[in-house]
């Protein structure tokens, strides 16, 4: 089965399978945990990622928390818990590989999974985030 996206101005791929953040980070369910990425507004905002600095599994974070930290040419941008969440996987296929994340940020590109201690609230629908990326992109 595939999946519906939405495309906003022929460029930006939003998923409409999963919840998205207004930090344009995505999350779905996956059976018990949650998958977690950033989206490709963000992957393309970010330019080519040279390297994420992920935290230890089994550590666990309030909401709004720094989770990873990614690195580019020329950032260092941070990504929040969504919600209350313990850190149970991370792609380790990202630490020699990181340019997974620019080249599929919803797929092969998903960083860490995640165990909700809490309730998942307060984020976006695949087309509030098309909303949010309409209203932010320059290249409109």
């Amino acid at each position: 089965m595939m999946t519906k996206e939405i495309l906003v101005a022929n460029k930006y791929i939003i998923k409409t399978d999963r919840l998205y953040t207004e930090k344009h980070e995505w999350i779905k369910k996956n059976e018990s945990h949650w998958l977690y990425g950033i989206t490709s507004y963000a992957t393309i905002e970010l330019g080519e990622i040279g390297h994420i600095d992920f935290h230890t599994v089994g550590e666990s974070f309030s909401k709004g928390d720094t989770i990873l930290n990614i690195e580019t040419l020329n950032i260092k941008a941070d990504s929040y818990a969504p919600f209350d969440c313990k850190i149970v996987a991370i792609n380790e296929d990202l630490e020699v590989n990181p340019i997974k994340v620019f080249n599929d940020p919803y797929g092969e590109g998903w960083l860490v999974k995640l165990e909700c201690n809490g309730t998942v609230e307060g984020l976006l629908s695949p087309e509030e985030y098309a909303n949010l990326v309409k209203a932010e992109a320059t290249d409109l």
